[in-house]
Formats: structure tokens, C-alpha cells, sequence
């Protein structure tokens, strides 16, 4: 998708940001994304006000090259789980998120690991 705008936008001409462009376009494929969940979680009475609950959604919008459809495969796992299952699901999850964050990448750089690290 950030080839196809970039390509566009370079067509006509329009001076942009490449990285905020980047951004944006994940941006927006992680709101199309947790507005799928949504609806698949209100279609299966799933609670979606508790913090849990966002916080499944936000982490499973995380995944680096999450589709709609693993995105929301994801949370019916999740919702048709166990309690047991599901504190697993919540370990892997908040996991990874944490690992993408910025606060995570500090602590690689200051124990000496790196700028640039695979996750």
C-alpha cells in the first residue's frame, strides 16, 4: 500500500514525509484492523469496555504484518479459550507488543545489545 500512495503522490507531484507517510499508512491499517475485532467481538457478546479487553485488541493490532483476517482469527482464539488459555494468549501478547515499544529498544541499546535488533 505505501508504494502505491508514494507512487501517486510522487505522480502529481505532492512533497511528503516518507516516514511520516509510513506512519500514517500503518496507522491506518491498525484502525481497519481493530474496527474488524470490534464488531467481531460485539457479534460474539465478547465485553470489549474492560481494560483487558482493549488491551487484547491494541496488542493483537500490534503484530507486525497483522491482516484483518489473522487479526480477528486471533481474537476468536482468544474469546473461545479458556481461562487458562486465555492468561497464556494475554502472556504471548502483551509480550510482543512490549517488544516493538520504544522503551524496549531503550533497554537493548543501554545493556549493550544494539540499535538494531530482528524481534
Amino acid at each position: 500500500m505505501y508504494k502505491e500512495i508514494s507512487k501517486q503522490l510522487d505522480a502529481i507531484g505532492y512533497s511528503y514525509d516518507r516516514d511520516e507517510l509510513s506512519k500514517c499508512i500503518i496507522k491506518a491499517h491498525q484502525k481497519s484492523v481493530i474496527k474488524a475485532m470490534l464488531i467481531e467481538a460485539k457479534s460474539r457478546n465478547f465485553d470489549v469496555y474492560s481494560n483487558q479487553a482493549k488491551t487484547i485488541l491494541a496488542a493483537i493490532a500490534t503484530e507486525k504484518n497483522i491482516t484483518v483476517e489473522r487479526a480477528v482469527n486471533a481474537l476468536v482464539d482468544y474469546i473461545n479459550s479458556d481461562l487458562n488459555g486465555q492468561k497464556i494468549c494475554r502472556d504471548k501478547l502483551f509480550s510482543a507488543a512490549l517488544r516493538v515499544s520504544d522503551e524496549f529498544q531503550m533497554v537493548l541499546v543501554e545493556n549493550g545489545e544494539g540499535v538494531n535488533r530482528v524481534v
